[in-house]
Formats: C-alpha cells, sequence, structure tokens
C-alpha cells in the first residue's frame, strides 16, 4: 500500500480571505512540497479549498519568533500576505508563542504583529514602508473611461490600484486579468485593486475595494496588501484625508494607519479579523513530489 501521513491544518480566514495553516516546525515539509501541498489542497471542491497555505516556520534571523511561508492556491510562492500575516500570527499564539508583539520573517522583510488574548479581537499588523510607487505607470493595456487613475505600489507584493466611481459596477473579473498581466508589469505581475472613495470631499476616511489577485487567479474576498496599497495611494493623491482609513472589502472592513511624513509613511498599521474557522486532518500520500 502507497505510504500516507496525517496532516493536521487548521483552516482561517481573514475578512472572508481563507487559508490552510500547518506547523511546519513539527512536520518539516520542503518549500517543494508546501507548494505541492497548496495546489492539491486549496483547490475549492476538490480540496480543503483556500485562497493560500501558511506554514508556521523556525526562525533563521535572531530576535525573531518564526518564520512565514506562504503559497498562493496555485502553489506559487507569495513574498506577503497581510490578511495571512495576520491569521498566521494569531496560529502562532494559539501553537504556543505566548510573546506580545510577534516578530517574525517573511520574504519582504520582517513584521510585527499584536494578538489580544481574546480570539474575536482584531489582530494588528504593523508593516514596513511601502516601497516603489509609480503614480502614472506606463501600462500597454488601454484603459476606459471608468478608471479615474492607475497607480503602481509595493506593499510586500506588487498592486495596481484602479480608481473607479462605483466599485460594485467594476467588472473585476474581465479587467482584472488583463491589467495582472499587462506586459508592462512582468515578470512578477500585480494584484489588481479597485477602489472607490466613499464620503464628503472634508470627512473623506472610507475606501470601498475589490481585488484581484495573481496565484489565486481570482477576485477574493478580501486582501490585506491591497488595502494597505488602496488606503496609501488614495492618502497621496489626496482622494483621503482622515486617518486611521477604512477599507470596505466584498469580506469584511480592514482598517490601515500610520504617521505621514515629508519622505512617506512610518508606523504603518493593518489591522483586522484573524478567525479560526476550523480544525482537521487529511491523509497525504507520500512522497509528495518525486524524488530525483
Amino acid at each position: 500500500m502507497p505510504k500516507t501521513l496525517v496532516l493536521e491544518f487548521t483552516k482561517m480566514n481573514g475578512a472572508g480571505n481563507d487559508f490552510v495553516v500547518l506547523d511546519n516546525r513539527f512536520y518539516a515539509f520542503s518549500d517543494e512540497e508546501l507548494a505541492e501541498l497548496a495546489r492539491r489542497y486549496c483547490r475549492r471542491r476538490f480540496g480543503i479549498g483556500a485562497d493560500g497555505l501558511l506554514a508556521l516556520a523556525p526562525p533563521r534571523q535572531p530576535d525573531t519568533h518564526y518564520r512565514m511561508r506562504y503559497f498562493n492556491a496555485d502553489g506559487s510562492l507569495g513574498t506577503m500576505c497581510g490578511n495571512g500575516a495576520r491569521c498566521l500570527a494569531r496560529f502562532a499564539r494559539l501553537a504556543g508563542i505566548r510573546d506580545n508583539p510577534l516578530r517574525f520573517e517573511t520574504d519582504a522583510g520582517i513584521y510585527r504583529a499584536e494578538v489580544p488574548d481574546d480570539p474575536q479581537a482584531p489582530v494588528r499588523l504593523y508593516l514596513p514602508p511601502a516601497g516603489t510607487y509609480e503614480p502614472n505607470p506606463r501600462l500597454a493595456t488601454p484603459l476606459d473611461t471608468q478608471f479615474e487613475s492607475v497607480a503602481f505600489i509595493w506593499t510586500g507584493t506588487e498592486h495596481l490600484v484602479c480608481f473607479v466611481p462605483a466599485v460594485e459596477a467594476t467588472p473585476v473579473a474581465e479587467w482584472g486579468p488583463r491589467l495582472r498581466h499587462d506586459p508592462a508589469l512582468q515578470p512578477r505581475g500585480a494584484n489588481v485593486d479597485f477602489v472607490e472613495v466613499v464620503g464628503e470631499a472634508q470627512e473623506r476616511s472610507v475606501l470601498r475595494a475589490r481585488t484581484y489577485e495573481k496565484g489565486v487567479e481570482a477576485e477574493t474576498l478580501a486582501c490585506g496588501t491591497g488595502a494597505v496599497a488602496a488606503a496609501l495611494v488614495a492618502w497621496r493623491q489626496g482622494r483621503v484625508r482622515q486617518l486611521p482609513i477604512a477599507v470596505h472589502m466584498p469580506g469584511g472592513v480592514l482598517t490601515v494607519g500610520f504617521r505621514p511624513e515629508d519622505d512617506g509613511e512610518t508606523e504603518l498599521f493593518l489591522e483586522g479579523p484573524a478567525e479560526v474557522v476550523f480544525r482537521g486532518t487529511v491523509e497525504v500520500p507520500m512522497p509528495l513530489v518525486p524524488s530525483g
């Protein structure tokens, strides 16, 4: 009989952005094996179903509690996921890492998270300053009149922020893949955020947003780095005027705050839910990937 491994996992979500989470300090899966697990078990209707897979790994750098490994549903490695990072921080606390705040490694740098004891309370994730910002990227894709402006920004991963008059009326399934694969954004591509500003001119601190995520290759119910990207670009363009900024996504509300500085933003944070949905086991055929 073929060998199998009974794998324990936790299903979590942050504002509807959902993940299969496992403690890789015990399993010690390689990145290649984690990618295969993501492809197998993130498939909806054929697997557990999730936008991606999160693995809690031992830290490699001093003064950090753990290392975050994130793989999209298609098995591609994700440098950062804001909702996933908050979920993994809560998972780490539940797994016995009791320090607060938590410092952890990602492929986008070192992050911090504050996890309240109350499992229903939101988790706050502190992010490093945003990277590359292009207020008017030269895209190859022709844009129609529904786009008020388009900007590129890096908030742990690549984002194309598109301001539109009415986000609910925007055909995300049509424009998302078209812009995600724009030649100007290759080879890495970008998540595409469609954003609407809500409220009167002098009181604006609310956005509505929908995100088409690369790696998932579909719209997700929420995107943490997308909420941060939308808030930062809206602030830099003068579209919002009060802090913090509430970003309403289909799966819930995420809060983005920061301290404005002349050369950027500091003390940047993302706050929102990070919830356990259920725990379970699955029999995994071994080996996961062919040897050699």
